[in-house]
């Protein structure tokens, strides 16, 4: 596993966020996330909605002054919040989600959640937006009150003000009307800002494939540590009958739980949050992709106005390259101003992988080897 942190620590995206790290503004303010339980309800249909209780802790670093309250949310609350940093904050890098399943970890889940949450809070150019003020709100703390803060602002958005806030839904709209199989269109020649972006996907894929890398060889780790309390279990329970109650017995059960706890632990603390950097690295490399596809599409239209077959829709292919055009520059401003606070946070849990994993992993062979010790003894 050496030979991978090595491999990572010296990727130019780590490099980058060293190098940088004076630059990134530091902030007085620091918030913290639990879940604190969930609650499974179902309808009369049969359908279970699930609940997540957070609890959110504002901390001024300065003053060492906190303030806290609980607010309960579920998975579709999570999609609107991130629907709405999409639309709003375009070529932002916004978090990633767990995938929609109908089965899944309940503890990984809630998990992914908090992952989510952190990464938005410490990200200074969310905390004004208003989608987020309202989704943290004290005010809105309760399930009732924040579904039926979702469904009033859903009533009141028109299909018209949908498709000027997303732009891919007006791009999307048009490209079903307009034909260019009977056209030739001339390729556009990258600028200098795709060369860039170009730099960008090729950090970001490398960095992914080494991350991806780090990540199996920490599962096959945790897998070692499942596979050995499935035989100590086993062992367990066959010897129950015969030595239940003896220190050998009891020694057994002591190593079996010191197996389990550090399983789950290791799983949670290190390889659930590598999981969703990796996603992470595909939603950052989505805007690299949508970035030159708005600007293909721009080049596309502006020839489609000089054609004489399309002189009657002159008026929609200038709106809709005026609102490319407008996407273009928002991504092109955003993305490059994220640019070094996402690779911090990439960098945090690899960080934490390179100075945490192997001691918690000694932590536990330690634990094991003092029982046994105790009992030679």
């Amino acid at each position: 596993m050496k030979d991978n942190y090595d491999l990572i620590t010296t990727s130019q995206a780590i490099f980058d966020v060293v190098k940088r790290g004076n630059l990134i503004e530091e902030t007085r303010i620091q918030y913290e996330i639990k879940c604190i339980g969930t609650e499974i309800e179902t309808s009369q249909i049969g359908y279970d909605t699930v609940k997540y209780k957070f609890t959110i802790t504002k901390i001024d670093l300065l003053t060492n002054n906190k303030k806290s309250h609980d607010f309960v949310r579920r998975y579709t609350h999570f999609l609107w919040l991130q629907d709405e940093l999409q639309n709003k904050l375009i070529g932002r890098i916004i978090p990633s989600l767990p995938e929609k399943q109908t089965g899944y970890d309940k503890d990984k889940r809630k998990l992914e959640f908090v992952y989510f949450m952190q990464k938005i809070l410490s990200h200074k150019k969310f905390q004004s937006v208003d989608c987020i003020e309202r989704f943290f709100s004290e005010e809105l703390k309760e399930y009732e009150a924040f579904q039926q803060y979702i469904d009033n602002m859903k009533e009141s958005q028109s299909v018209i003000n949908k498709v000027i806030s997303t732009g891919l839904s007006f791009m999307n709209m048009f490209s079903r009307v307009y034909n260019y199989n009977n056209i030739q269109i001339i390729p556009r020649i990258p600028d200098d800002f795709d060369k860039q972006f170009d730099e960008y996907k090729k950090e970001f894929e490398l960095n992914k494939l080494n991350t991806e890398i780090i990540t199996s060889d920490l599962q096959k780790i945790v897998q070692k540590l499942q596979i050995q309390t499935r035989s100590l279990s086993n062992s367990f329970d066959i010897f129950m009958t015969e030595c239940q109650g003896t220190e050998e017995f009891n020694m057994l059960k002591i190593i079996i739980k010191i197996y389990e706890s550090y399983e789950i632990k290791l799983r949670q603390k290190y390889i659930y949050r590598m999981e969703a950097s990796i996603k992470d690295y595909d939603q950052a490399i989505k805007l690299i992709n949508l970035y030159k596809d708005l600007k293909d599409q721009i080049n596309k239209d502006t020839q489609l106005i000089n054609n004489p077959n399309y002189r009657s829709q002159i008026d929609e292919l200038k709106l809709q390259i005026s609102n490319n055009k407008q996407k273009v520059e928002q991504l092109n401003t955003n993305f490059n101003d994220d640019i070094n606070i996402f690779r911090q946070q990439q960098s945090w849990c690899l960080n934490d992988v390179q100075k945490y994993f192997q001691n918690d992993l000694k932590d536990c062979y330690d634990s094991i080897k003092s029982q046994k010790t105790v009992e030679h003894f």
